[in-house]
C-alpha cells in the first residue's frame, strides 16, 4: 500500500514537473517569437537575430518556432517590397533591410531573388564582372574605374576593393619606374612634370603623392647644393656672396654694406623661388616688393652670384625653345628676368608655372611683376642670386 502511494506521489511530481517544463518552453517560444516579430518590425535585425537563435534552442518547439519565424520573415519581406515599390524607402535602405533579413540565416532564396533585381545590386555586379574582364585584358585604368563603381552595399564590394589595389599597383609600377629614372639622372623638375601628368588618372593616390613629395625634397636639395658649390668656387661673381650666403633677408639686409648703383637692389632666393626688391641705399634698404618666380630646372640652373642690370626690352622670342617673354630685364648674357612664357602670337601662354623651377635659366615672373621690374629697376641695379 505504501509503495502504491509512493508511486502515485512520484508520478504526480513528474507530471507537475513536465507541466512546468512544457509551460516554460511554451512561454519561451511565445516570448521569443513575439520579441522576434517586434524587432523585425522596428528593423532591429541584430536583436532579431539574437531572438531567432534563442528560439531555435527550444528543443520542444524548435520546428514550430522556425516555421513561425519564416512566416514573419515572409511578411516582413513583403512589407519591404511594398515600401520600395511605393517609394517610401530608398534603394539603399531596401538593400540594408534585405541584408538584415539575410543575416538571420533562414531560408534566403526569396530574399536573394528580390535583392538581385535591384538596380544597385545588378549594376554593381555588372560593373564587377566588366572590371574582371578589363583586368584580364590588362586594361588596368578602366578596370579600376569599374571596380570603384561597385556600391558599398554590394556583396562584391570586398572583392572589388582587393582588385582596386591590384589595378593601382599595376598602374603605379611603370609610373614609379619612369620617375626613378628621372631621379637617377637628377632631372627632378622633369620627374615632377611627368608625375603631375600621370597623377590626373590617380588624383588621390597617396603613394604617388608621396613620390611627388620626395621629388620636391630632392629638387630643393639639388638647388641648395648647386648654389653652395657655386659659392664655394669663390669666383669674381660668387665670392662677394660668401659673407651673407643663407643669411640675407629683410631683417639682415642692412648688416653687410651692400651697395647698388641705383636706389634698387634685387635678391633672388632660388630655394624659396622668390624675388625680393629692396629700395634705398647702403645699409638703409627697405623691402619694397616680393615676387613669386621660377628659376632654371636641373641642368639649366639660373647662375649664382652678383650681377647688374644691363639692358631691357618689351619682348623677345626664342626660336630654339619656341617661346618668348614680355618685359625682359637682362642681367647676364642670355639670362633675363621676364614674364611667364608666351607663344609667338604674344597672347597664348606657353606655361603659367611660377613658384617652382621651370625655366631654361632665366627668372620668370608674372606679367604684372615683370612689367613693374621693367619699368622701375634701372640699368646698373645690383642683382644677388643664390
Amino acid at each position: 500500500m505504501k509503495n502504491k502511494k509512493l508511486l502515485i506521489s512520484i508520478s504526480s511530481a513528474i507530471s507537475v514537473l513536465l507541466i512546468i517544463v512544457v509551460s516554460y518552453f511554451i512561454f519561451s517560444y511565445s516570448n521569443n517569437l513575439n520579441k522576434f516579430k517586434e524587432d523585425l518590425s522596428s528593423n532591429n535585425y541584430e536583436d532579431a537575430s539574437y531572438c531567432f537563435n534563442n528560439g531555435t534552442k527550444n528543443i520542444i518547439l524548435k520546428k514550430t518556432f522556425i516555421k513561425s519565424s519564416e512566416d514573419i520573415i515572409t511578411e516582413k519581406l513583403s512589407e519591404i517590397e511594398n515600401e520600395y515599390y511605393s517609394g517610401d524607402i530608398s534603394e539603399e535602405e531596401t538593400v540594408e533591410d534585405l541584408n538584415g533579413l539575410l543575416s538571420l540565416n533562414t531560408s534566403n532564396e526569396e530574399i536573394l531573388n528580390f535583392k538581385n533585381t535591384l538596380p544597385l545590386i545588378k549594376d554593381s555586379k555588372d560593373s564587377f564582372d566588366i572590371g574582371i574582364s578589363k583586368l584580364d585584358e590588362e586594361n588596368y585604368l578602366e578596370a579600376l574605374n569599374y571596380f570603384k563603381s561597385v556600391h558599398n552595399l554590394s556583396d562584391c564590394k570586398a572583392q572589388a576593393l582587393e582588385y582596386e589595389e591590384t589595378c593601382l599597383d599595376k598602374i603605379r609600377e611603370p609610373i614609379l619606374e619612369t620617375v626613378d629614372e628621372y631621379i637617377s639622372n637628377e632631372k627632378y623638375s622633369k620627374g615632377i612634370e611627368y608625375l603631375d601628368s600621370q597623377i590626373n588618372s590617380l588624383p588621390d593616390d597617396p603613394k604617388l603623392q608621396e613620390k611627388r613629395d620626395e621629388l620636391e625634397n630632392l629638387r630643393l636639395e639639388h638647388l641648395e647644393d648647386y648654389s653652395q658649390k657655386n659659392i664655394d668656387k669663390a669666383t669674381a661673381r660668387t665670392a662677394p656672396v660668401m659673407e651673407y650666403y643663407k643669411k640675407l633677408n629683410e631683417d639682415t639686409i642692412n648688416q653687410f654694406d651692400i651697395t647698388s648703383n641705383t636706389n634698387y637692389l634685387v635678391f633672388v632666393n632660388i630655394a624659396e623661388q622668390k624675388t625680393y626688391v629692396y629700395e634705398g641705399s647702403k645699409n638703409d634698404w627697405t623691402l619694397d616688393k616680393t615676387f613669386t618666380c621660377s628659376t632654371g630646372i636641373e641642368g639649366k640652373e639660373t647662375p649664382v652670384g652678383v650681377f647688374t642690370v644691363q639692358n631691357r626690352a618689351p619682348w623677345f622670342f626664342s626660336p630654339k625653345y619656341g617661346q618668348g617673354g614680355k618685359y625682359y630685364v637682362q642681367f647676364m648674357g642670355n639670362y633675363l628676368f621676364h614674364s611667364i612664357p608666351f607663344d609667338s602670337d604674344k597672347t597664348t601662354i606657353s606655361d603659367p608655372t611660377l613658384g617652382v623651377p621651370a625655366s631654361h635659366g632665366c627668372i620668370r615672373l608674372s606679367v604684372e611683376d615683370s612689367k613693374w621690374l621693367y619699368d622701375n629697376v634701372q640699368n646698373g641695379s645690383k642683382i644677388i642670386i643664390y
